[in-house]
């Protein structure tokens, strides 16, 4: 069996062990599932008793479209692919870096500062980032904008609505953003896809 299919099987069955896991022990330590689920609910909450539309119904237009974008994107749409693609992603992109002679410590090396210091770097970084992709790629290239164009199709706003976009947004997200985090600064993957 090639590796990458290797890989992929064991990253996919290790997120499945995983989600399943979160989700029949609700108590567990870092259980983001439901964590989800309870900040949704108080803001949606908070969106009842003071909402900025007076006149927005409760249940407003694609509400569950919505709810079911929040958790295909956050969690199914992991377990079938992403997960597993990101490992891959990640073992090639150290192949390719060390092929090229490329430092696999990253260009600049914050392992020597405190922990508080690299997110604070990680954060304003990624931030960056990210919004550069969403200006100057989302907006601007017309196959990019074909998927980012979910996230801008809600006629109504509520607490939701923010999960509202393409699996392939995640895809030119997160990819773009482990390999400039770990090129430049040599950032785990695992702290590329927390945020």
């Amino acid at each position: 069996m090639p590796q990458f299919i290797h890989t992929f099987i064991n990253s996919f069955l290790s997120y499945w062990d995983y989600l399943f896991y979160i989700i029949t022990h609700p108590f567990s330590k870092d259980n983001y599932f439901y964590l989800l689920i309870f900040i949704s609910l108080f803001v949606w909450f908070i969106e009842i008793i003071n909402p900025w539309r007076k006149n927005q119904r409760i249940f407003r237009r694609y509400f569950w479209q919505d709810a079911f974008f929040m958790f295909f994107n956050f969690f199914l749409f992991n377990l079938f692919f992403f997960i597993a693609f990101s490992e891959i992603t990640e073992n090639y992109f150290l192949k390719v870096t060390t092929y090229f002679g490329l430092s696999s410590n990253g260009i600049i090396s914050l392992n020597h500062m405190p922990l508080f210091i690299q997110f604070i770097v990680y954060f304003i970084a990624s931030d960056f980032i990210q919004w550069s992709i969403h200006r100057f790629l989302l907006h601007n290239i017309p196959f990019l904008w074909k998927f980012h164009k979910v996230h801008h199709s809600a006629t109504e706003m509520g607490f939701a609505t923010h999960f509202r976009y393409h699996w392939m947004e995640t895809m030119i997200y997160k990819s773009t953003l482990y390999i400039f985090l770990a090129w430049i600064f040599h950032f785990e993957l695992k702290y590329v896809f927390f945020l």
